[in-house]
C-alpha cells in the first residue's frame, strides 16, 4: 500500500457472494496421497465467501509434482465464465521474483554481476545521493536497500515518459533513508534493475524475460507484456468495492514493467515453483544455476518481523522475502494491483510450494490460504492464524475512507484562479492546474500525457490531490505566494516541490 491515504476512497471490500457463486472450476485430479489436502477445497471455498472474493486459482507442488491445481469462482461477477487453472491473471509484484530470475540468468552467463555497481551497466546513471548512485548494485536494487522512499516515483510510469526518460529521472528521487541502512520497498529499484538487464542483453526487459524465463519454463499462457492478459477470453476482470457494493474495476498496468507487469496462470506458476524448488531445473532443463537460485533466496538484509508468526529475523532476498515457521525456512513473495492479489510460497525443506492468485484487491485471501498450507505441510502453529488474518482484513477495511477536512479548517488566502497555471518539478515534469471559483473542484494534468487528477481544498493554502486510479499516489500540496500575491509554487511531501513556470 502506497501511503496512509492509499486507496482511501477505494473500492476494496464487498458484499458476501450469493450462494453458488463460489465453486471449483477446471478441477484437476491430484496426485496427493498423504491426506494433507483433505478438505482443502472446502477451506478455499469458505474463505472466498468470507473475504468476498469472486474468483481465484490455487496450485500446490510437492516433490516436483503438481499435487493440487484448481480454479474457484468466476472471472467476472455477473458473467458465467469460470476461473480454471489456465485463466490468465496479472501476478502483480510476484513479477519481482520473476525479474530476479531473468536478471539471474544473465548473471549465470557473466553478462551481469549481483555486486558490481549498476552504473557499470548503465553509463550515466545517477541518483540524488551521489554515493548511492555510484555504488548501488543489482543486489541493492532487488533487495530494496538503496534508500528510496516507499513507492516513490511510481507515478512516472503513467505520465507518458519512455523507459530511457524515466531512467534519467531516477536521479531526482529524494532518499528516504541512508544507502543500505534498511529495507524500504521500492518499485523504482526494480525498474532500474530491469533496465540494466535490458542493456546487458541488448533487448527489452519484456523480451528477455519471455526468452529467458517464460518460454524455457513452458509457461505457454504467460508473458511479460500486459497485452498477454487479453489474448483470449479466459482472463479475469478486476473487482473491488466497499461492503454491499461489489463491482468490477479497471485492472491496473504496472508503472514500472519489471516491478509488476507479468501475466500468468495457476498452471504456469506451478512451473516456476518446480524450477525454484529444484535448484533452477525443470523438466530436464537447467534454466538457472543452483548458485543463482541460492543467491536469489539468500537473506540480503534483515527486514524485521514477517510471516504469519511474526519472525523477528525475517529477511529480504532478491525479489522475494524469507522467514521461519516452526523451524522451517519459508520463501515468499506477494503482490497487489488494482483488482488482483497474488502470493507464492516455497518450503524448501519440504520440497513444497504454493501459488494463489485472486481477482480482487485488497483481500487477505492469499495469506489465509498460505497459513492453512503451512500448517498442513509443517505443523500446527498453536496460534489461531485465521483469526489473525481476519483481524488484518479488518485493519485493511478501516483504510477505506475519504480524506478528512479538519474541524477547524481555515479558508485559503490564495484563490483558485490565482493557483491556475503551469508548475514544474524535476522528477515529474510539468503540472497544469485549472482553477475556477470552487476550491473543491479543481483539476490538474501531469506529465507529457497530461495524466489527470483533482485538487480538493483542505485548510488554508493546502489542497488534497488525488487521481482516478485509487492505487496512485495521493497527498497534500501547499501553495505559496510572494508579497505581491503571485503564486510561486507549492510544496508536497509526496510529490516534492513544484515551481511556477
Amino acid at each position: 500500500m502506497k501511503n496512509p491515504a492509499l486507496r482511501y476512497a477505494f473500492l476494496f471490500f464487498v458484499a458476501f457472494l450469493v450462494a453458488g457463486m463460489v465453486f471449483c472450476a477446471g478441477c484437476e485430479s491430484t496426485k496427493q496421497k498423504t491426506g494433507k489436502l483433505d478438505g482443502f477445497d472446502d477451506f478455499v471455498t469458505q474463505k472466498m465467501a468470507e473475504y468476498e472474493v469472486p474468483g481465484a486459482v490455487v496450485g500446490i507442488v510437492e516433490n516436483d509434482t503438481v499435487v493440487y491445481l484448481k480454479g474457484f469462482g468466476v472471472r467476472e461477477i455477473g458473467k458465467p465464465g469460470k476461473v480454471d487453472p489456465d485463466t490468465r491473471f496479472q501476478i502483480a509484484s510476484v513479477s519481482k521474483y520473476v525479474t530476479a530470475g531473468s536478471v539471474g540468468s544473465l548473471v549465470d552467463e557473466g553478462k551481469l554481476d549481483w555486486d558490481t555497481p549498476v552504473v557499470t551497466y548503465l553509463p550515466g546513471f545517477a541518483l540524488k545521493d551521489t554515493y548511492a548512485g555510484e555504488h548501488a548494485t543489482l543486489r541493492d536494487l532487488l533487495a530494496h536497500r538503496t534508500g528510496f522512499r516507499h513507492f516513490d516515483g511510481d507515478l512516472l510510469g503513467r505520465l507518458g515518459y519512455s523507459d530511457s526518460e524515466m531512467l534519467q529521472r531516477m536521479r531526482y528521487l529524494t532518499p528516504g533513508t541512508s544507502f543500505r541502512e534498511k529495507y524500504v520497498y521500492s518499485n523504482a529499484g526494480f525498474f532500474i534493475a530491469g533496465e540494466a538487464a535490458a542493456r546487458a542483453d541488448n533487448r527489452s526487459w519484456e523480451d528477455l524475460t519471455d526468452a529467458r524465463i517464460i518460454r524455457p519454463l513452458n509457461m505457454t499462457r504467460s508473458g511479460a507484456r500486459p497485452e498477454t492478459l487479453y489474448l483470449d477470453e479466459n482472463h479475469v476482470s478486476g473487482h473491488g468495492g466497499v461492503p454491499g457494493d461489489l463491482h468490477t474495476i479497471p485492472l491496473e498496468e504496472s508503472g514500472y514493467p519489471a516491478a509488476g507487469q507479468v501475466v500468468s496462470t495457476g498452471r504456469d506458476m506451478t512451473q516456476w515453483l518446480r524450477m525454484m524448488l529444484a535448484g533452477g531445473s525443470v523438466d530436464g532443463r537447467q534454466v538457472l544455476t543452483p548458485k543463482t537460485v541460492k543467491e536469489i533466496h539468500a537473506a540480503s538484509l534483515v527486514a524485521g518481523h514477517g510471516g504469519p508468526l511474526n519472525d523477528p529475523n525475517a529477511a529480504v532476498g532478491l525479489g522475494c522475502d524469507s522467514y521461519n515457521f516452526l523451524g522451517e525456512r519459508i520463501i515468499e513473495k506477494n503482490g497487489a494491483l488494482d483488482g488482483v492479489r497474488s502470493i507464492v510460497i516455497l518450503i524448501p525443506g519440504k520440497n513444497a510450494g504454493l501459488v494463489v492468485i485472486a481477482n480482487k484487491q485488497l483481500t487477505i485471501l492469499p495469506e489465509a490460504i498460505r497459513d492453512e498450507f503451512l500448517e498442513r505441510y509443517i505443523g500446527k502453529s498453536g496460534v489461531d492464524l485465521q483469526a489473525r488474518e481476519k483481524a488484518n482484513q479488518a485493519g485493511w477495511n478501516s483504510l477505506i475512507k475519504s480524506v478528512e477536512v479538519p474541524a477547524d479548517a481555515k479558508p485559503a488566502t490564495i484563490t483558485p484562479s490565482a493557483i491556475a497555471g503551469a508548475y514544474k518539478n524535476d522528477l515529474y515534469g510539468t503540472m497544469l492546474v485549472s482553477g475556477g471559483a470552487d476550491a473543491n473542484n479543481m483539476t490538474f494534468q501531469l506529465g507529457p500525457d497530461k495524466y489527470a487528477g483533482t485538487l480538493m481544498h483542505v485548510t488554508e493554502n493546502t489542497w488534497y490531490f488525488s487521481f482516478p486510479n485509487p492505487d496512485d499516489q495521493v497527498g497534500y500540496a501547499t501553495f505559496a505566494a510572494n508579497p505581491s500575491g503571485s503564486v510561486t509554487g507549492f510544496t508536497s511531501n509526496e510529490l516534492g516541490p513544484f515551481v511556477r513556470s
